[in-house]
């Protein structure tokens, strides 16, 4: 039996994503010692390690979890899974070296269509969008390049939010956007398109809005939570004014990378997807 340390160490799966695999998929079930401290055996090793070879392969997690969980671990092998976008995470850099907009749009749209949002969100759109930034970094996709896939994505974001049904007339409802100055809209408008697929009532503010607007529309729809996020550093300070002036009309709750450095709000999370669905969950049972 192999401790969580251990078995992380054994496969190459971060501990945070040892339990992420374990809570979502379900892909092993670790026994607990009378402390409550996880413990790994051969199996659930091997189980990992197979899941790994094919994430880094190409295979979206869900996909991946269900391979090994439905045919016996050695006769598993990290090709990819055929002719779905969600296994190639590679895409859309590829798209903003060459900017084929033809390819581009086609593979958001199959993207998009081929199951649940948030699983999509999580485990194609925002590695891809991650991949995309390294390829920026590293030379390989120019700043025109950068924008014209990211400009695609949101537009795609805003389609697929707009075509999602109403919710029903008294659903849990929550204002979404992006305090003063912060323009990185993707991940918010994310999170709003997913939130509206669980029947929500979003009203998505954009970019940029600053903190009176923020405050006046806050006490005109007094919503059952704001999502914000903090996307970068910079982002802070107006993030934070943005807080202190909301908290007293509504329960406001942050994603973004820096969101864990304000305070006085509750931090959704990094899987964008899943932050979505449970807040949906939880304002629904409310």
């Amino acid at each position: 039996m192999y401790t969580v340390g251990r078995t992380a160490q054994l496969t190459g799966v971060p501990r945070e994503t040892l339990r992420k695999w374990e809570q979502r998929y379900g892909v092993v079930s670790p026994a607990r010692t009378e402390g409550n401290y996880r413990l790994y055996d051969d199996e659930a090793v091997r189980r990992l390690s197979v899941m790994r070879d094919l994430v880094d392969s190409g295979w979206a997690p869900r996909d991946a979890a269900r391979r090994v969980l439905d045919e016996p671990v050695g006769s598993v092998s990290s090709e990819h899974r055929p002719g779905s976008p969600l296994s190639r995470v590679d895409d859309l850099a590829s798209c903003g070296e060459d900017f084929d907009v033809v390819r581009l749009e086609s593979m958001l749209d199959k993207a998009f269509a081929e199951g649940d949002l948030a699983d999509a969100v999580d485990e194609w759109l925002m590695p891809s969008l991650v991949r995309l930034g390294e390829a920026w970094q590293q030379g390989a996709v120019s700043v025109a390049g950068e924008h014209f896939v990211s400009a695609a994505v949101l537009r795609r974001l805003a389609q697929a939010f707009h075509q999602l049904p109403h919710p029903q007339p008294g659903a849990p409802h929550v204002m979404a956007g992006l305090a003063r100055g912060s323009r990185h809209e993707l991940g918010v408008m994310a999170f709003a398109m997913v939130l509206r697929s669980r029947g929500v009532n979003v009203t998505y503010l954009g970019a940029d809005l600053p903190v009176e607007s923020w405050v006046d529309t806050a006490r005109v729809l007094m919503p059952d939570a704001v999502v914000l996020a903090v996307p970068t550093v910079e982002d802070l300070p107006a993030v934070r004014e943005a807080v202190q002036a909301i908290t007293p009309i509504a329960t406001v709750l942050l994603g973004g990378a820096h969101q864990g450095r304000v305070e006085g709000a509750e931090a959704l999370g990094h899987q964008i997807g899943e932050a979505a669905a449970d807040l949906a969950t939880r304002l629904t049972a409310a």
